[in-house]
């Protein structure tokens, strides 16, 4: 019987206490929406945030040009940390207008940083809005202001009739080069007088333009430069622009510059003979001569290596033999069998320090 009575006073207990946490119908009607929530015991209130460090760059920018826009979303815990993984919303005033329009939402990364990448097209003001949770309030940054401007106008200029000449030049010469600077105008081209054009050169292996010269064009819109040729490479022009005029270059040409042949004396081949005369089929012709150079002295020996020439009879060409070497006096000696008759000869090709000669001919019979 005690047993029964003890449960009884428990169960009411416990109904009484669920009834003490229940809240009235009048309470919950006239509660307001950021009124906390109930989990189980546990209370749960919607935190603060706010946006900082909110920034449109550049200040000034070209009409059709990217702007970036970025900021932190930070929410307040204990102090203020960054609110990572929420949709921002990129919104934008246009200037002489009254509402924000959102242009692109981006998501917060770590620390709650969040980055855009956007188009500029008027003049107005930047900002960023967060829309808010369950658990963290809606926020809005400052404002950031960004003017536009309209890309400036341009006409253009163009580099025509271009040459550089000659094509193939000794090192030292002078190359010449010409051109015609023009401008765009409402009836065409037309010469562009009074600018500054410039004369580069790019040297055979490198990738490098070098400024040579600069010359200003006349009234016909010409310009000019003399130059001395130092190495093999390609020449351009090129026209910087001015206010309002775009620049321009030329193509480029191509010079070939040849190192100067070094300055040699000359030379002879003399007393040239071949012998016998005539001579047997198959049998040994012997070959004599001198090979002499010219110096400050006169005509003195040279040792150098001669070639020996053959020419049948009733042809027009010769035909290389052999070679032998003068001695250091410049006397010459060598021998060849002789199979057909014609003419004989010496010829010294020259060096880097004389000229090259040959010997007159010596005809000579063959018999059988």
């Amino acid at each position: 019987m005690l047993q029964r009575t003890r449960s009884i006073v428990v169960a009411v207990a416990i109904g009484a206490g669920a009834l003490a946490l229940a809240p009235t119908a009048t309470a919950a009607a006239g509660a307001p929406s950021s009124a906390p929530a109930t989990v189980g015991a546990e209370t749960r209130t919607a935190a603060a945030t706010k946006i900082v460090d909110f920034d449109a760059t550049p200040d000034d920018v070209l009409k059709g040009k990217s702007l970036e826009v970025s900021g932190q979303l930070l929410r307040e815990d204990g102090g203020w940390k960054g609110l990572a993984d929420q949709e921002v919303a990129i919104t934008f005033r246009a200037k002489g207008t009254d509402a924000f329009k959102q242009i692109v939402k981006v998501k917060t990364g770590k620390d709650g940083l969040f980055k855009a990448t956007v188009t500029a097209e008027v003049t107005g003001w930047w900002r960023a809005d967060f829309a808010g949770t369950a658990t963290a309030k809606p926020s809005t940054s400052d404002t950031d202001r960004v003017d536009v401007k309209e890309p400036p106008k341009f006409v253009y200029s163009r580099i025509t009739d271009f040459r550089v000449w000659p094509g193939s030049v000794d090192e030292g010469d002078t190359i010449h080069v010409r051109g015609h600077l023009q401008v765009e105008t409402d009836k065409g081209w037309a010469a562009y007088k009074d600018q500054r054009v410039h004369i580069l050169f790019r040297a055979d292996g490198s990738s490098r333009w070098e400024h040579v010269t600069s010359d200003w064009t006349g009234h016909d819109g010409r310009f000019a430069a003399d130059l001395e040729a130092r190495a093999s490479g390609h020449w351009r022009a090129v026209f910087e622009g001015a206010k309002g005029v775009k620049g321009a270059g030329s193509h480029a040409v191509h010079v070939t510059v040849r190192e100067p042949e070094p300055e040699r004396e000359a030379s002879r081949v003399v007393k040239f003979n071949a012998s016998p005369e005539p001579v047997r089929y198959g049998k040994y012709l012997k070959f004599t001569g001198k090979l002499q150079v010219r110096d400050d002295w006169g005509w003195d020996g040279h040792h150098a290596k001669v070639g020996l020439y053959f020419k049948p009879k009733y042809s027009d060409k010769w035909y290389f033999v052999k070679n032998t070497w003068s001695t250091g006096s410049g006397k010459l000696y060598t021998k060849a069998k002789a199979y057909r008759s014609g003419y004989w000869k010496f010829v010294f090709r020259g060096d880097e320090d004389f000229y090259g000669d040959s010997s007159r001919s010596d005809y000579v019979r063959v018999k059988r």
